[in-house]
């Protein structure tokens, strides 16, 4: 066997590198190169501003061939061999925790080309929180507190910071208004506002914060409690006699704050307040009775119930009662057993005018129109019929008489009769 002296390696080596080179030579004359460079631009997508600093890699069959990073302006550029390119390569824009990375194809075209112009790569930058707010319902809210609910459905890329509420009395309220934070990320979150002013309205808007800004839900607006208490009076009222009658309402909420006093007032006076005459019966809400005492006769009374508590006093609607006369009605009967010095008679009283009667009977003179001043009987008290028996009359002499009854209020008479003693 022949052996190859280190002369004939040499001449071997120098006719394939004269090879190579004429080769090399030959695809640079048509055009044709070995080693090529890859491009583009990278823009963040909502902005259309170049970001620089990313991190760019050339990847073919998921080995890296190259790694840059992007200039001020985006830009990139990554070397790439002509035996490689017919192995289809992907140039990835990698990014950090702000940036969602991209990729994009690098075009195979076998034998290379000088240069890999891929244009415009977009990353999408991070965003404003998705924010939602809840409507408040109305059993979340007071005279001073209202509860808010609402949630952060996306951080955008970016870490919630804060997230709350905000409210004003103005619209569109922002975190340079009143504001309740509470901890948290993604998800539903609540909070009570506190130090609301009772009878006002108010708007609210849920808010989150990234490292991107602050993003706010939807508005909704609320009105507090008044604070003050809701009443009732009590659809009738009752007159009970002797210048007194019931009534009563009914506290049905008590504003959020603690009913300390209700009852009635009464006056002769349209609107009648707790300046006038006024009962207090009980505190809280809830249904009540009172009862008005010293009522005069025939007077015309207007009455309403009331609630107190800390934010003042609220009246309910008005109504209006008579008192009667208060004086008693009689009935004057008929003369009866009629002899020489006696007879006998008497009455009824009907109605007691609201006071008790404490005396009734029959007066009589000689002269028309007798009173109690005249000579009198005195027969029970109260109403219903009564009897009277006249004694040490005159014979032969007409008498006048007629019943009376007495309550606190006077004394009423009968209508007036006549009779003759006999001889």
């Amino acid at each position: 066997m022949r052996r190859i002296t280190l002369n004939s390696l040499y001449l071997i080596i120098t006719l394939i590198a004269l090879l190579l080179s004429s080769c090399v030579r030959d695809l640079e004359q048509e055009g044709i190169y070995t080693e090529g460079t890859v491009k583009g631009l990278v823009l963040e997508r909502a902005s259309q501003q170049p970001v620089g600093g990313l991190t760019v890699q050339l990847v073919c069959n998921d080995a890296t061939l190259s790694t840059t990073t992007t200039a001020a302006d985006g830009s990139f550029r990554l070397p790439l061999t002509a035996e490689r390119q017919s192995r289809g390569c992907q140039v990835v824009v990698s990014a950090d925790s702000l940036y969602i990375g991209c990729t994009a194809d690098v075009p195979d075209h076998g034998f290379g080309r000088m240069e890999y112009d891929l244009g415009v790569l977009y990353v999408d930058g991070p965003g404003l929180p998705e924010v939602h707010t809840d409507s408040v319902p109305a059993n979340a809210i007071g005279a001073t507190t209202a509860t808010f609910s609402g949630s952060v459905t996306d951080d955008n890329r970016s870490a919630i910071i804060s997230r709350g509420f905000v409210y004003s009395t103005l619209q569109y309220p922002t975190l340079a208004d009143g504001t309740v934070s509470v901890g948290g990320t993604l998800g539903n979150f609540s909070a009570t506002a506190t130090s609301l002013q009772p009878g006002t309205l108010y708007y609210v808007r849920a808010y989150a914060t990234n490292g991107v800004g602050t993003a706010y839900g939807l508005q909704h607006s609320f009105t507090t409690l008044s604070g003050l208490p809701t009443v009732l009076t009590a659809a009738e009222v009752t007159l009970l006699g002797g210048g007194t009658a019931q009534c009563g309402g009914t506290v049905t909420a008590d504003g959020g704050f603690t009913v300390t006093a209700r009852g009635v007032c009464w006056s002769m006076s349209p609107e009648p307040t707790v300046s006038n005459l006024h009962t207090v019966d009980g505190s809280g809400t809830g249904t009540f009775v009172s009862t008005l005492s010293g009522l005069q006769p025939s007077s015309t009374y207007y009455l309403r119930a009331y609630a107190t508590n800390a934010n003042g006093t609220v009246y309910g609607n008005q109504l209006t009662v008579t008192t009667p006369s208060g004086l008693p009605t009689v009935v004057t009967s008929s003369a009866t057993a009629v002899t020489a010095t006696s007879a006998v008679c008497g009455g009824d009283v009907t109605a007691d005018g609201g006071y008790t009667v404490i005396q009734r009977g029959v007066c009589y003179s000689t002269t028309p129109n007798p009173t109690t001043a005249s000579p009198h009987t005195t027969d029970g008290s109260g109403t219903g019929t009564f009897v009277s028996h006249l004694t040490a009359l005159t014979p032969s002499t007409t008498y006048h008489y007629r019943a009376y009854a007495t309550n606190a209020t006077g004394t009423v008479y009968g209508e007036e009769r006549s009779f003759t003693t006999n001889n």
